[in-house]
């Protein structure tokens, strides 16, 4: 959710730039910009001028990757890599990348439940060749929510993949881990500030080492473009810029709230509802604890209406999802390994309490009630 300080920001912002839009634009926008920028980078520990705006994650990917295959120009003697869990739009945008240029798009397959992770690290380092030139790693894997070990992971890419361009994807990752970019293992991090960090949605941010940089483009060519890279992503056209400004109020927010304990808290109280909910539905986790970050999966039990077997599939996990919305709890199922999972989430506004109205409505499915 966002903060409540930051909505109010947004709306101070719109309101500041409706009275003089020419000035403001002309005159104001870009320092303020600046500002925030240096904020961020700050929290990061790392140069500002390696920190873009951008307005989600997605489109921050699609920089990115747009600005490497145009760069690299791969061809069908090459290899891209990614987790069978990655995002489903990352999915889509490397096939599709794969449909224009021939080169081999791969995936490094993760079954549940994980036991550790090491599965996750063997299926990568299986999966890396020598030509494998563009790999994308999920920090915290969306649909399956674990956190994959970055360090050993991008180790492996740098062993097997020695030429490959490296991609952190970690949309759940500002707020969500501890993070430090001033010596960043990956080629390119992109992270949203809409999620953990609680700014306005249309707030993300790219950070991009600085020996790329020369060949990163924005995906919309205006005014901006060709004095430094900085300056071709803060103007690509008029926007709306109030999310992205608004996160000065949200740096004051955390600066004052602190930054690291509500992570601490959020990562505490996933952990804690995770093991509530096994003890209670006779089930386990999807994951073992020190990969749960703010999100955890738990394994559902047995509900008599889906019928008995452990091929579960999206449909049936769409089913319980609805049953649970039809009870006002808006928790997302996932089917992985054949086997139901919830993906719970956890921040500071939440309590055990609401967890365990979750516990409840399930063991009501699992005695079998109605769908």
């Amino acid at each position: 959710a966002t903060l409540a300080v930051a909505l109010e920001s947004k709306r101070q912002w719109a309101e500041h730039i409706e009275r003089q839009p020419v000035r403001f634009m002309d005159r104001e926008l870009f320092p303020h910009l600046v500002h925030v920028t240096r904020g961020l980078a700050g929290l990061l520990e790392c140069r500002p001028q390696d920190l873009l705006p951008m307005p989600n994650a997605t489109t921050a990917l699609n920089t990115v990757v747009r600005s490497w295959q145009r760069h690299y120009k791969p061809g069908p003697e090459h290899r891209i890599l990614t987790l069978s869990v990655a995002y489903g739009s990352t999915k889509k945008l490397l096939r599709q990348v794969s449909s224009e240029c021939g080169a081999q798009l791969d995936e490094a397959v993760v079954e549940f439940p994980l036991p550790d992770e090491g599965p996750v690290l063997d299926a990568l380092s299986n999966a890396l060749r020598p030509e494998t030139k563009l790999v994308v790693l999920d920090a915290v894997p969306s649909n399956a929510p674990f956190v994959l070990p970055l360090e050993e992971a991008v180790a492996l890419c740098r062993k097997k993949s020695p030429d490959a361009f490296v991609i952190i994807d970690g949309a759940h990752a500002l707020g969500g881990l501890p993070l430090n970019l001033r010596r960043p293992l990956a080629d390119a991090f992109v992270t949203n500030c809409h999620k953990w960090f609680c700014g306005p949605k249309g707030s993300a941010l790219l950070h991009m080492r600085e020996e790329h940089q020369s060949w990163l483009h924005p995906l919309s060519i205006s005014h901006g473009f060709g004095s430094d890279t900085a300056s071709g992503f803060y103007w690509t056209g008029l926007s709306d810029f109030t999310s992205w400004l608004a996160l000065d109020a949200v740096l004051e927010f955390w600066d004052v709230a602190g930054f690291d304990s509500q992570r601490i808290y959020s990562q505490y109280m996933a952990i804690n509802a995770a093991e509530m909910l096994t003890d209670a539905w006779g089930t386990d986790v999807g994951v073992p604890l020190h990969l749960i970050g703010p999100m955890a999966l738990v394994e559902l039990p047995a509900i008599p209406a889906l019928g008995s077997g452990s091929g579960m599939r999206y449909e049936q996990a769409e089913i319980v999802q609805n049953a649970l919305y039809r009870r006002s709890l808006e928790v997302p199922v996932k089917a992985l390994s054949g086997r139901l999972y919830v993906r719970i989430s956890a921040h500071i506004y939440n309590h055990i309490e609401e967890y365990e109205v979750l516990r409840d409505a399930v063991l009501e499915l699992s005695r079998g009630a109605e769908l």
